[in-house]
This record gives C-alpha cells, sequence and structure tokens, in this order.
C-alpha cells in the first residue's frame, strides 16, 4: 500500500512539474513563431523598398516601346536599367534583404521542405541544374545570359516568402538567389542555403 502512494505522489508531482512546464514550451514556440514572422515582415518590407527602388529606376528611363522587337534595343534598355539600378543601389552588399532574421526563418523553411516527404524530388531538380563553375555571385551583378540557373522547385516555392513579379528567386550551386527578372540583376543571395 506504501509503494503504491509511493508512486501516485511521484506521478502528482511528474504531472505538476510538466504542468509548470508548460507555459515556457508554449513561449519558446510562440518566440520561434514571432522570430520567424519577424524575419519574414523584415524581408518583405526590404522586398517593398526595392521594388520601389526599382520603379524610380524604371521612370528614369526612356520607355521602352511594347512593339519593339530588336533584341539590342531590348538588350540596351536592360542594361540602361542594371546602370541606374547600380547607380541607385551603390554600396549595396549582400545581406540587406535577407537580414540575418530573414535568413533563419528561410533557412527553416528550407530545411522542412529538404527533410519533408517530396525531398527526393527536389533534391533532383536542384542537382539536375547545377551550373557552378568559375562565376562568382555578387550583389548588383547582372546574371550572365549565358550561365544557366535552377529554377526553385514549386515545393520548396510554395514555402518561400512571396514576391512582387519583377523579382524572383533563383538557385545557383548552394546559394538562394533574389534576381531583379526585368534587369536579370542579383539584388541579393544568401550564400549556403540548399543542402
Amino acid at each position: 500500500m506504501k509503494s503504491q502512494a509511493s508512486m501516485r505522489l511521484i506521478l502528482l508531482m511528474t504531472l505538476l512539474a510538466v504542468a509548470g512546464m508548460l507555459p515556457a514550451l508554449h513561449a519558446f514556440a510562440a518566440d520561434q513563431t514571432d522570430s520567424d514572422s519577424h524575419g519574414y515582415q523584415e524581408f518583405h518590407n526590404r522586398v517593398e523598398a526595392y521594388k520601389k527602388l526599382h520603379k524610380k529606376a524604371e521612370k528614369s528611363l526612356p520607355a521602352l516601346k511594347k512593339k519593339t522587337a530588336k533584341q539590342e534595343v531590348i538588350a540596351a534598355h536592360q542594361q540602361a536599367l542594371v546602370d541606374k539600378l547600380r547607380e541607385l543601389r551603390n554600396g549595396a552588399r549582400q545581406g540587406e534583404i535577407f537580414t540575418p532574421a530573414a535568413t533563419v526563418a528561410i533557412v527553416r523553411v528550407i530545411k522542412d521542405v529538404f527533410a519533408g516527404a517530396d525531398a527526393h524530388r527536389v533534391k533532383n531538380t536542384i542537382q539536375a541544374g547545377d551550373p557552378l563553375q568559375g562565376f562568382e555571385v555578387q550583389v548588383n551583378q547582372k546574371y550572365p545570359e549565358s550561365l544557366p540557373f535552377t529554377t526553385v522547385p514549386p515545393t520548396l516555392l510554395q514555402k518561400l516568402p512571396g514576391l512582387p513579379d519583377d523579382v524572383g528567386y533563383r538557385i545557383l550551386g548552394s546559394a538562394l538567389l533574389l534576381v531583379d527578372r526585368k534587369a536579370n540583376m542579383i539584388i541579393d543571395f544568401m550564400p549556403n542555403a540548399i543542402p
């Protein structure tokens, strides 16, 4: 009888200890969510600021006529846009949009996708187009037309923060790039983001 009472006491103490820890566990989970939310909000704000800068750069250039089919005219307009963006972003460096808080949140999503049920398909998609040979990624650099790139697999793209139409994600080697689609220019990048 004494041992049964002792077991009940131990069980009661264990339950009370666990119950006492529940608020701490909930707070930890909330902190993780709050941290990710903060990272995503920071990322969103900086992407929106870039979008405004892009519009400012485009407005400063002569409009490209919709019916223009000459490749050299289109290429010259794109280069003028790149030059203007570089001027407006003079001194831009890696991590200005992929901030530390955003990086932590995004890397967590990437790791979850690579550990999930579709991991093998995601890995195969990325490995199929690994073109990195002699190319050093830099902010404000035009992405070379001759260099292929791996698009972000849909499974991963659905989990990453949304982007405006003129901005996109690309994968190059193990880096996640943020690219201005109209200028074909690297806005920011996250090295070693892809396992």
